[in-house]
């Protein structure tokens, strides 16, 4: 049975969110998943309800004050978002860090050799190709046209740099 069609009418819609979109993608970890929606709340300037949703899901999975607070100082700034992100940290993974840099191109529609660049990144880090392609079905959620745009792009990428075929995308 799934888990969405057993909770009752007046469930609240995020909460019906959460359990649908969260169990989908078990190559993320939760901290990842928050960070990547905290990233994907700075990307769509939804900064009001769901980032304060996010942020509040965040610290009860492990992800600090200061974390948050590290991907929000840069509010939607596409070209410094990137440039923190790539910068070493202790605060959020360098996984974490990459992953945010590809749901920051895939939100942002830039598929072109920044996003070569990250993939390669987050293969450095020791993210496997169905992490990466995670990664960008996650965004999903918050934009499907780019989401499928990424995955596209992603699986050229990864077939290019592992020689695999097979699609994630019909």
């Amino acid at each position: 049975m799934e888990r969405s069609r057993d909770m009752p009418v007046e469930t609240p819609v995020d909460t019906l969110t959460y359990h649908q979109g969260w169990e989908d993608f078990p190559e993320l970890t939760d901290r990842e998943k928050l960070a990547l929606c905290v990233v994907a709340d700075i990307c769509r300037q939804t900064l009001g309800m769901p980032f304060e949703t996010h942020g509040t899901m965040g610290l009860t999975h492990n992800l600090s004050g200061d974390a948050l607070r590290e991907l929000l100082v840069f509010q939607g700034d596409y070209p410094a978002l990137l440039r923190h992100l790539r910068t070493p940290g202790v605060r959020l993974t360098a996984r974490e860090r990459t992953f945010g840099a590809l749901t920051a191109d895939v939100l942002h529609g830039v598929l072109d050799g920044v996003f070569a660049f990250h993939v390669s990144a987050a293969l450095a880090v020791g993210a496997s190709p169905a992490d990466v392609l995670a990664v960008v079905r996650f965004c999903g959620q918050f934009g499907a046209a780019e989401a499928w745009q990424g995955l596209r792009a992603a699986e050229r990428l990864l077939a290019t740099a592992s020689g695999t075929r097979g699609s994630a995308v019909a």
